[in-house]
C-alpha cells in the first residue's frame, strides 16, 4: 500500500455555533507535522466554500457540524489545504470570498495542480491572479 500525507480538519464554532476557527493539519511522509488556520470572521466567509469542497468530497452535514475532528482523504485534503493557504494572509472581505469560492470550483485535478505550484516561490500569488485577476480596488 502506497503511503500518503494525513490530514484532519477540525471546525471550531463558539457559543453560538457560529464557525470561529477552522485548522487543517497534514502529517507528511516523514512525519513531521504543518498546521493552517484561519480564525476570526475569515473562518466565517470561507465556511460555505470549504463545506461545498468537504461535501463534494463525501463529507455529510452531521460530520461538519459535529466538534469530531474529520479525517480526510489526500486528494481531499489537498483541496482543503489549497483553500486555506490561499486567503490566510488576506485583509479584504470580497477577495477572501471570491478567492475561495473559486478555489471551491475547481476539479479535484486542478486543486492538486496548484497545491503543487504554490509549493513554488509566487505560486499562491499566482493562482490568486488567476482566480481574480489581481484587482485592487
Amino acid at each position: 500500500m502506497a503511503r500518503s500525507e494525513h490530514y484532519t480538519c477540525v471546525i471550531g464554532r463558539d457559543d453560538d455555533g457560529r464557525i470561529a476557527t477552522i485548522e487543517l493539519r497534514v502529517e507528511d511522509l516523514e512525519g513531521r507535522t504543518r498546521e493552517i488556520r484561519v480564525n476570526g470572521n475569515h473562518a466565517g466567509h470561507i465556511a460555505n466554500a470549504l463545506h461545498e469542497v468537504l461535501r463534494d468530497g463525501g463529507i455529510r452535514g452531521g460530520q461538519w457540524s459535529s466538534n469530531t475532528p474529520l479525517d480526510l482523504k489526500p486528494a481531499l485534503g489537498m483541496h482543503a489545504e489549497l483553500l486555506l493557504r490561499a486567503v490566510k494572509p488576506l485583509r479584504r472581505i470580497d477577495r477572501i470570498t471570491t478567492i475561495a469560492e473559486g478555489i471551491a470550483e475547481m476539479s479535484r485535478e486542478e486543486a492538486s495542480y496548484w497545491h503543487a505550484q504554490t509549493r513554488r516561490r509566487h505560486g499562491l500569488k499566482a493562482l490568486r491572479i488567476l482566480i481574480d485577476g489581481g484587482v485592487r480596488r
